[in-house]
């Protein structure tokens, strides 16, 4: 059984049934607040919550459970001291450390302080090889955080030395990439974002290393010196991670009208239908629920759409990907017709908004593209990949978007 709290404050117990195999149940405690639901899909109640699908956590608690490498890392590092390694035990060992302000059995040991790090530092390493292989080992318990990509969550030991908060949590995600799957993958995804960037989405504060070896990424969840609440669309839809490609663009617009505050509901799906254009142009086919949330301060507070992240040119890698969710009942790449269409039937946007957003989004990529492009001339090692990326794009652009300037 875990203790599971909001912040700081208990509000109730996560366990698995001892009577009935595979199924888990999350109560409340009588007198927690109603502000302190542990999902926007889970409001306090008396009665508790079961959960019976494919031997998994309710979708809130199964948000941050690692994948890919950092899974496989702790899964090395913990067979032996836990034989039963399901997900209630991978939510234990990295319970006091999650994306969004949910935490488990602090009570165990008090407050765990992350290890310090320089990011400054990190920027500027030499690239001498094994130093990821060296932040995993020190930050993987520290991380709980979906993604298949290579990434851990790691404190910046110069976070608060401005405003002098003394933060003993994560501050920062830094990402890297499996040369032999997926070559100069950070660098793919800065100037994915940079795009975004230019393209006027919000965007969390990120950087690439000198070597191009590591993304870091700020967290966009990390307000002063407490964790905003955050859920991605596979909860909001009430699905496990492994269904994150399990769904369509519009079952997300839904979601924002269901979900978002009112007042903000305008503002997220212009947000919204930007990110998807941008996912086009660029051919991101990556753009799956897990890849889009929304960020509150508590569950009855204003519900805002989530900043953009996590957007790579999948096409560079996978020639023949497409969408990762269906829009307009088919994952082909959309024509800029079909995007129109969309914005009108389900993001209540006018054909001129429409048209509007996608100039910015056109704008954004063939701006990011001069900086590609001046990075190539600069490091030999990315000039494949670099000029691949700018092949698709130009493809995104042509198939997706209307009247747009070429990238040379």
């Amino acid at each position: 059984m875990l203790n599971v709290f909001v912040n700081k404050a208990p509000v109730g117990n996560l366990f698995k049934s001892t009577l009935e195999r595979g199924v888990f149940y999350f109560g409340y405690d009588v007198n927690c607040l109603s502000k302190d639901a542990v999902s926007l899909t889970m409001p306090v109640v008396t009665d508790p919550y079961p959960y019976n699908y494919k031997h998994q956590l309710h979708p809130i608690f199964d948000m941050n459970l690692p994948e890919g490498e950092l899974r496989k890392h702790l899964r090395i590092q913990f067979s032996k001291a836990v034989p039963d390694f399901d997900d209630l035990a991978l939510l234990k060992i990295l319970g006091k450390h999650q994306i969004g302000r949910l935490r488990f059995n602090l009570e165990d040991k008090g407050t765990v302080v992350v290890p310090p790090q320089s990011l400054s530092e990190l920027m500027l390493h030499d690239g001498a090889e094994g130093l990821f292989e060296s932040l995993l080992d020190r930050y993987a318990v520290y991380s709980g955080i979906s993604g298949v990509q290579p990434k851990v969550m790691v404190r910046d030991s110069e976070y608060g030395t401005i405003n002098r908060i003394t933060h003993k949590d994560a501050t920062h995600i830094v990402k890297t990439w499996n040369p032999n799957e997926f070559p100069q993958l950070a660098a793919n995804e800065y100037f994915c974002m940079r795009a975004a960037l230019y393209a006027k989405l919000k965007v969390p504060h990120f950087e690439l290393s000198n070597n191009a070896k590591f993304l870091i990424v700020e967290r966009f969840d990390l307000e002063n010196d407490s964790y905003l609440g955050f859920e991605d669309f596979c909860v909001l839809n009430a699905k496990s991670s492994e269904d994150k490609y399990r769904s369509t663009y519009e079952n997300i617009t839904r979601g924002i009208k269901e979900f978002v505050s009112p007042e903000q509901v305008s503002n997220a799906l212009e947000a919204f239908f930007k990110s998807l254009a941008l996912s086009c142009a660029v051919m991101n086919g990556d753009a799956h629920l897990k890849n889009f949330g929304v960020l509150y301060s508590n569950t009855d507070a204003s519900v805002s759409l989530s900043p953009t992240y996590d957007i790579i040119t999948t096409t560079v890698y996978m020639p023949n990907d497409s969408l990762a969710l269906t829009l307009g009942g088919t994952t082909r790449w959309p024509k800029a017709k079909m995007l129109m269409t969309f914005a009108k039937q389900h993001c209540n946007l006018t054909e001129f908004r429409a048209k509007e957003l996608m100039a910015e989004v056109a704008e954004g990529v063939v701006t990011a593209s001069y900086e590609l492009t001046d990075y190539m001339k600069r490091h030999e090692f990315f000039k494949t990949v670099g000029a691949a990326m700018l092949v698709e794009w130009n493809k995104g652009l042509n198939c997706s978007i209307r009247h747009h300037p070429r990238i040379n």
